[in-house]
């Protein structure tokens, strides 16, 4: 049972994910494939290399630190405040945590229309629900709930590391005319690491006596879900374990007309097998009374509430007990408009299945390209539960070098202790050739009527102007 408190708590302090003003630098970067298949920067060829290239880190919270502390009047000090906690925190509310390290990826173009990309990532997903009810029966204490039956059943949290390796193919079509239709598909392999999940059918019951104030606490018969930690000391496991799945991104970009473009993708799709290193936790279904405890001082909390929940419950270890968790799905729909020749604005919505709850994220970003070497953008979006973010990113490109980074709240860099997410990337690509340039090239001889085989000729009669009307000897040269 401490191993299950100490899991629990492990989780509460770390959980994730928005990434918009990122997804608004558009096809910038190799890492922004990871929005939409279809994605691949303006390079005929890139390497990304492990670590460097690609970093990011995601936290989202509902409440702040000025929520849960108040300065102590005449000194440097702060104490923790229920009321003030507990006035932040609404049923449903998460904490969550999302981080991401690029391995390798390799990406290349195939004749004119495909184009192949290969990668590999590590990556860490965790999120947990707050149950309100609970916390405030907790932190407020049973005096209002004298006689009253408190029931708490989102009791929900989860937590994966695991590593992807996966293959993306993506064509270009030609639909309706002169309308441009691009399609992509990425197959992962998914090796999972370590796993802990409370099922989500746990629940507890809290009964005050009228008279003894005594406590009756009932639980149904919940478990906890692990596997990977008693194996992430060893090197072979990290290589490759009998914990794996398979997942599949989708993605399509229309281009309307040369200014107005539609995206839709559809990400992780996919589940994990976990079968090595299993240990699952078993609560056995029980109802105990107890004379109560105080969770007030924030030192012995925890260790108050260990006690007494070894005290209560009895619960059986059950080892090698398979189960599957499945990925964190998304969804991205976005329109952009091209407002000037150098400067797109971009609206995007983006669901995500959250242990089993859809949450909506939105936001516009506007995207300007000075020139071939930097590119920047500025994004407003909302978070569910949270209010309005204000975020930005910008890639350079030095030669073959491409530096890029982006922050999704960058206001609350000014005032850390009000700041309820986080979201930051950076990294370092190395980009071969401009495949815009030789588009511009090819568009700029149709628009002035010579094409590449009437331009050859030219050159292969010689440097004589056209009105000495040389044509014949092509002819005799043939």
């Amino acid at each position: 049972m401490s191993l299950i408190v100490g899991l629990m708590g492990l989780k509460s302090m770390v959980q994730a994910q928005s990434d918009l003003s990122f997804y608004h630098l558009g096809e910038l970067t190799p890492q922004n494939n990871i929005f939409n298949p279809v994605f691949f920067p303006d390079a005929d060829f890139y390497v990304s290399l492990p670590v460097i290239s690609g970093i990011s880190t995601n936290v989202n919270n509902s409440f702040t630190y000025n929520d849960m502390f108040v300065a102590i009047a005449g000194t440097d000090s702060v104490q923790f405040d229920p009321d003030s906690f507990l006035s932040n925190v609404n049923d449903g509310d998460r904490l969550s945590f999302d981080g991401s390290i690029s391995l390798l990826q390799v990406g290349f173009h195939i004749g004119k229309m495909g184009a192949v990309q290969i990668f590999a990532n590590e990556r860490v997903k965790t999120r947990l629900y707050y149950p309100k009810t609970l916390m405030q029966y907790l932190l407020a204490g049973n005096g209002d709930y004298l006689g009253e039956e408190v029931s708490e059943g989102n009791l929900r949290g989860q937590g994966s590391y695991y590593r992807e390796y996966g293959a993306g193919y993506s064509h270009e079509l030609s639909i309706m005319g002169s309308k441009r239709l691009r399609v992509g598909l990425k197959f992962k392999y998914l090796q999972g690491f370590v796993q802990a999940g409370v099922d989500e059918n746990a629940s507890v019951n809290i009964l005050t006596e009228q008279d003894t104030y005594s406590v009756r606490v009932s639980t149904n018969q919940s478990v906890l879900r692990t596997a990977g930690f008693n194996s992430m000391e060893n090197a072979d496991y990290l290589m490759s374990n009998g914990n794996n799945g398979y997942g599949f991104d989708i993605g399509a970009d229309l281009q309307i007309n040369p200014k107005l473009n539609v995206s839709l993708a559809v990400n992780d799709i996919g589940s994990i097998n976990w079968t090595e290193d299993v240990k699952n936790y078993e609560l056995i279904e029980s109802e105990a009374t107890f004379g109560g405890m105080d969770l007030r001082d924030l030192d012995n909390a925890g260790d108050v509430l260990k006690d007494t929940l070894n005290q209560l419950f009895d619960y059986q270890v059950i080892e090698d007990g398979e189960f599957k968790t499945k990925l964190n799905t998304r969804v991205f729909v976005s329109g952009s408009y091209k407002v000037i020749p150098k400067g797109t604005v971009t609206a995007t919505v983006m669901t995500r299945n959250d242990l089993g709850d859809i949450s909506l994220t939105y936001g516009v970003g506007y995207t300007h390209y000075v020139g071939k070497m930097l590119t920047v953008s500025a994004t407003v979006s909302r978070k569910p539960k949270q209010g309005i973010a204000f975020g930005g990113g910008f890639g350079a490109r030095l030669g073959i070098i491409q530096l890029y980074t982006s922050v999704d709240n960058t206001i609350g860099f000014t005032d850390i202790r009000n700041m309820q997410n986080l979201n930051v990337r950076f990294g370092v690509n190395f980009l071969f050739g401009h495949r815009s340039v030789k588009k511009e090239k090819k568009q700029e001889a149709v628009d002035s009527g010579v094409t590449t085989k009437e331009k050859n000729k030219k050159e292969k009669i010689g440097p004589f102007p056209d009105e000495y009307e040389l044509h014949h000897l092509h002819d005799i040269d043939n």
